[in-house]
């Protein structure tokens, strides 16, 4: 058993190492960036979104070259909800100002899920139809509830916080299980930073 584990973290590594010496400079750029925003969404910095939407711009060019398109258009959605976020973070209050974070009711939290299910279920359908995608359904899931929870951070939504733990949660298996070690240990961050992110909203939200 023991054996069996040495063996299972020696692929690991070297996958991590093989993927590091193959990670293109738009992929680093895509990756530091990517970092950035969720650390300064995490202490609510609104530069976050500058960040952001360099990192969905990026992403675009790659996903495009790489003639993923459907991922392509997904960015390009990311750099639009990027500037709206940027907007409403700095001017979102009714009198204009800059928003303050909010908490949303069970039920308006079960309205959101609803509206992330009637997203995931085409998407799901779409992805295993017509693509050969690993695991299409779990993809779509994540693909849907990203978009809910991207949302929910531009609304300044306490909550999304919750959903990001449990997105980059799976988002760790499924490019765990693709092989995409790197990706995989980007989400791993990811899911820190949105336990820290919780938890340093919430503390604002008491105060």
């Amino acid at each position: 058993m023991i054996l069996v584990s040495n063996m299972y973290l020696t692929d690991i590594l070297s996958s991590l190492s093989g993927a590091l010496k193959q990670t293109s400079i738009t992929e680093w750029i895509i990756f530091a960036t990517a970092l950035i925003y969720v650390v300064f969404a995490t202490i609510e910095n609104v530069w976050c979104w500058l960040f952001g939407i360099l990192s969905s711009t990026f992403s675009i060019y790659l996903c495009y070259s790489s003639k993923l398109f459907l991922e392509s258009g997904l960015q390009v959605f990311y750099v639009i909800i990027g500037i709206y976020g940027w907007y409403q973070w700095l001017y979102g209050s009714k009198e204009k100002t800059e928003l303050q974070i909010i908490s949303y009711s069970f039920i308006s939290n079960i309205y959101l899920l609803l509206i992330g299910v009637i997203i995931w279920i085409p998407f799901g359908f779409i992805a295993h139809r017509y693509s050969t995608q690993v695991l299409p359904y779990l993809d779509a899931f994540i693909t849907a509830y990203s978009i809910v929870a991207t949302w929910m951070t531009a609304k300044k939504i306490i909550e999304n916080w919750l959903y990001w733990i449990v997105i980059d949660s799976l988002a760790i298996f499924l490019y765990s299980y693709r092989g995409f070690y790197l990706i995989a240990l980007l989400y791993f961050i990811y899911t820190i930073l949105a336990f820290a992110g919780y938890f340093q909203w919430r503390k604002k939200l008491s105060t």
